[in-house]
């Protein structure tokens, strides 16, 4: 059977915006454009942001896929999360730690440090409940845009609602799960920024 253009329109908001990949596009903006005017460490911030936040996950991931050890790189199984989220945690932490001791913009370190707290709050939850871990996962580097480039970030955040409704239609979440997860990546990534690195 054929796929409507509205599911082969929310698989692909879904694909483009899977967490891992938002990682690598927010921290490429907040070194890049938020870091000082010194190209070469930008690029080497970076690079470290971008092998703990989404390689080494990402990596990890499909050696599980390849395994068998998972269904799908999308994880749709609520306990098959537990896994690649515990071994997420550790590489965020670690990323965050090098990138506090090589000195990297605040924000990066900062945003680095909320994968790993919010991972561990959400992996918490998925013991019991099946949280959205795309919308967690678009809403928090947006807040973490938001504290480094102010308000010509806000009009991004309908991102959380389209995802939010891709996840909806493909039947992956809740409309509960899906709020749940936009509300847990903004006002845990709000707190933290707020508290600890604004």
């Amino acid at each position: 059977m054929e796929k409507s253009g509205l599911i082969r329109f929310f698989e692909f908001v879904s694909d483009v915006f899977h967490p891992i990949t938002n990682a690598g596009v927010a921290f490429f903006l907040l070194t890049v454009f938020g870091g000082d005017n010194n190209i070469a460490m930008n690029m080497v911030y970076f690079f470290a942001a971008l092998v703990f936040s989404m390689i080494i996950p990402f990596l990890y991931i499909f050696y599980l896929k390849k395994k068998g050890y998972l269904q799908t790189v999308d994880i749709t199984e609520r306990m098959q999360r537990l896994n690649p989220f515990a071994f997420s945690i550790l590489s965020y932490f670690a990323g965050f730690l090098v990138l506090l001791l090589s000195g990297a913009p605040v924000y990066v370190q900062g945003l680095m440090f909320c994968y790993g707290s919010n991972t561990l709050l959400v992996m918490l939850v998925t013991r019991w409940w099946k949280v959205s871990v795309h919308t967690t996962g678009i809403a928090g580097p947006l807040v973490a845009l938001s504290f480094a480039f102010g308000q010509i970030v806000f009009p991004f955040y309908l991102l959380v609602v389209i995802v939010g409704a891709a996840r909806i239609y493909l039947k992956r979440h809740t409309v509960m799960q899906v709020l749940a997860g936009g509300v847990m990546g903004l006002l845990l990534t709000y707190l933290q920024f707020e508290i600890f690195f604004s």
